[in-house]
C-alpha cells in the first residue's frame, strides 16, 4: 500500500529536476562502462528506462509497485512487476536509482546484493545511490503539504535510529467528493562500509549534491568478480 500510494504522490513533489540530474549522472557512468544490456531495479514510472532507451541501451525495468509498472508500460517501456530475486536471465549491468537501496532493511541488504550478483554477468557492474546522513537528517526529514486543486497530499518524515519513517495522507476528488488514502514508507541509512557481499566489490564512490550545499547522496559502483 505504501509504495503504490507514494506512486500517486510522487509527481506532486516537484523533484523532477533533481531526478533528471541524477539520471544523467547514472547514464554517463553506464555509458563510460560500456554497458549495453541493462536492468533497472526499482524503475518507478520509467524515466531512466526512457533515457537509456533513447541512448541506444537495451534496458529492462522491474518494480514492486504495480502502479509504477503500469505507468512505465503505458510509455511502451519493457517493465515487469517482479521481485529481483525471482528474475531469470543475466545482464551486463544493473542500476538502482533514487533511494532504492534505502528502502531495504539492514538485515536484508546482503541478500539483496546477492540477488543483484546473480543477475549480473561475470565482470558486470551494479550502480546504486544511497542517502548520506546529511541527506536524511537535513534534506529528507520534515513535513510537506501539497494542494493541487483536485488533489491534496501531506507527508511527515522523521529520522531516528538510522530510520526515516514517512507518514502519508492523500485526498483525490472523485465525483464531487474527496477520497482519502493513508500509508507509511520506511527508509534506512546504510553505512557504505557495510555494503559488502562476496560476489560484489565497490570500485568507485561519487558524492552528489542534489538538494543542498553538501553531498546528500553517494553514487556507488560495484563490480562482480
Amino acid at each position: 500500500m505504501g509504495l503504490d500510494l507514494y506512486a500517486k504522490i510522487e509527481p506532486l513533489l516537484g523533484f523532477e529536476e533533481q531526478k533528471r540530474r541524477l539520471h544523467e549522472l547514472f547514464l554517463k557512468k553506464v555509458q563510460a562502462l560500456g554497458i549495453k544490456r541493462l536492468l533497472d531495479i526499482g524503475c518507478g514510472s520509467g524515466a531512466f528506462l526512457r533515457m537509456a532507451k533513447e541512448a541506444g541501451i537495451d534496458a529492462v525495468g522491474i518494480d514492486l509497485s504495480s502502479a509504477m509498472v503500469d505507468k512505465a508500460r503505458s510509455q511502451g517501456l519493457d517493465c515487469r512487476c517482479v521481485d529481483l530475486c525471482q528474475l531469470k536471465g543475466r545482464y551486463e549491468g544493473a542500476v538502482a536509482i533514487f533511494d532504492v537501496l534505502n528502502y531495504i532493511e539492514p538485515d536484508k541488504i546482503q541478500a539483496f546484493l546477492q540477488c543483484v550478483a546473480d543477475v549480473l554477468e561475470d565482470g558486470g557492474f551494479f550502480l546504486a545511490d544511497i542517502n548520506t546522513l546529511y541527506g536524511f537528517e537535513e534534506v529528507a526529514q520534515g513535513s510537506i503539504w501539497i494542494d493541487a486543486n483536485d488533489r491534496f497530499a501531506a507527508l511527515e518524515a522523521e529520522f531516528e535510529d538510522n530510520k526515516l519513517l514517512t507518514k502519508m495522507v492523500y485526498f483525490q476528488e472523485e465525483n464531487g467528493c474527496f477520497r482519502k488514502e493513508s500509508g507509511v514508507i520506511v527508509q534506512y541509512y546504510h553505512d557504505v562500509t557495510l555494503l559488502k557481499q562476496a560476489g560484489l566489490s565497490i570500485i568507485d564512490i561519487d558524492f552528489v549534491e542534489l538538494f543542498g550545499d553538501r553531498p546528500d547522496k553517494a553514487l556507488l559502483t560495484f563490480q562482480k568478480g
